[in-house]
């Protein structure tokens, strides 16, 4: 009864959260206030009761059309709204009863314990996941204010709840630590000199992907034949002129990795600067800070990495900027380990759902923003036992990097 009660709980705040969802998902992409006017009819503008926006059971009650105007209200409100709910539910019967989720650093923790800021920071972050992939599938576009919210969600509850050892915790090495630091001020001196116009903005035109173009080209037709104002196409570069593009965006990366190696290399010495990052680490705040800028950098890097070495290969966008800002976000709340095996999920959920369009005939295309989401959300379930079963060869890569092996 104990569990049933908190599972209800849990769905009805989930199913609140989903009703929010929804206001993000229409009025964020359009630049809209979230909170200003209040839930209104977007045909007859009229301002719903509040028992309208119970969720699911206002739309029900409704019957699915405006109270007013009788337009049909989509479907989409409701199941979003029941979606949340769910996965809230879900995901508490998992970390909570099956004790399927966050592990702890070794040796293990006899008893699971996870904390409730930890279930509620993923629950937060699955929220923004599932508004980013609604936009994303829809428009071709990750709002980047649900990247930073994710992002700034994950440094605060880190560096709040996290102790060593704790299901869920962020906090790594020393030596990633310093280059989470390194890195994060590199990272700092680049935007400055993006600002100063020192470092060249890459495609000041913006980016269209293959896909985005063809999105494009469908909104152009649809505005032709409603006789409204047509948008431009954004010019379309050659392969070189990508390939000059992507370049700008190595200078970028240049001082957060220099950064990375810098501070990794003076905490190494074991001489007093190495000593006093040490009793900087056991502080335990400062490490899970450190430890969520350390995943935060890592997800946004793989992506980032994968993008330039796609794009100077093939002469064109291989992803688009709004993934790599994901993976920030994703990063601060997996940390390193987590959003860089999310990564390398994705494509498995892409080729489940062009298998599903090949069977079925229906959807179309999607863009990858929505796979990095399923994939983080398996990982916040599974990662401990992908993680013990990566272990042995990490460890020896690790051996053969440093130089030890033999030893």
């Amino acid at each position: 009864m104990h569990d049933a009660v908190i599972i209800l709980f849990l769905f009805a705040m989930g199913a609140c959260v989903g009703s929010f969802l929804n206001v993000v998902v229409w009025r964020l992409p359009r630049g809209e206030s979230l909170s200003h006017p209040p839930s209104h009819c977007p045909n007859c503008n009229e301002k719903l009761r509040w028992y309208d926006n119970i969720p699911v059971i206002g739309w029900l009650k409704l019957r699915g059309k405006c109270r007013f105007c009788k337009e049909p209200i989509s479907p989409q409100y409701p199941i979003v709204e029941a979606i949340t709910g769910g996965l809230f539910a879900f995901y508490y019967v998992m970390f909570f009863i099956t004790q399927t989720g966050p592990c702890s650093t070794p040796p293990r923790m006899l008893a699971f314990n996870l904390d409730w800021p930890i279930y509620f920071l993923y629950m937060a972050t699955v929220a923004a996941l599932l508004a980013a992939s609604l936009i994303d599938a829809k428009l071709f576009m990750i709002p980047l204010g649900i990247c930073y919210f994710i992002a700034f969600i994950g440094f605060a509850v880190h560096a709040i709840v996290d102790t060593s050892g704790m299901p869920g915790s962020v906090i790594t090495t020393s030596t990633c630590s310093a280059m989470a630091i390194g890195g994060g001020v590199g990272l700092l001196i680049s935007l400055l000199l993006l600002k100063l116009k020192i470092l060249p903005l890459s495609f000041p035109n913006g980016e269209v992907l293959e896909i985005d173009r063809e999105f494009i080209q469908q909104e152009i037709d649809e505005a032709k034949a409603a006789g409204k104002e047509v948008p431009e196409m954004p010019p379309l570069l050659s392969s070189g002129q990508v390939r000059m593009e992507i370049c700008k965006e190595m200078l970028f990366l240049i001082p957060p990795m220099i950064g990375s190696v810098i501070a990794a290399a003076l905490v190494a010495r074991g001489d007093a600067i190495g000593h006093a990052w040490d009793r900087a680490m056991t502080c335990e705040p400062f490490a899970a800070f450190a430890g969520a800028l350390f995943g935060a950098l890592i997800g946004a890097f793989v992506v980032w990495i994968v993008r330039i070495l796609g794009t100077m290969v093939f002469g064109r966008v291989a992803m688009g900027l709004g993934d790599a800002h994901l993976m920030f976000g994703v990063g601060a709340v997996l940390g390193a380990g987590g959003a860089t095996v999310a990564f390398f999920l994705a494509p498995f959920f892409g080729i489940i759902f062009a298998l599903y369009r090949w069977l079925t005939g229906k959807g179309h295309e999607m863009p990858y923003g929505p796979y990095l989401s399923m994939a983080t959300c398996f990982v916040m379930l599974f990662y401990c036992p992908i993680y013990d079963y990566l272990r042995p060869g990490l460890e020896g890569l690790a051996i053969i990097l440093s130089g030890r092996m033999g030893q």
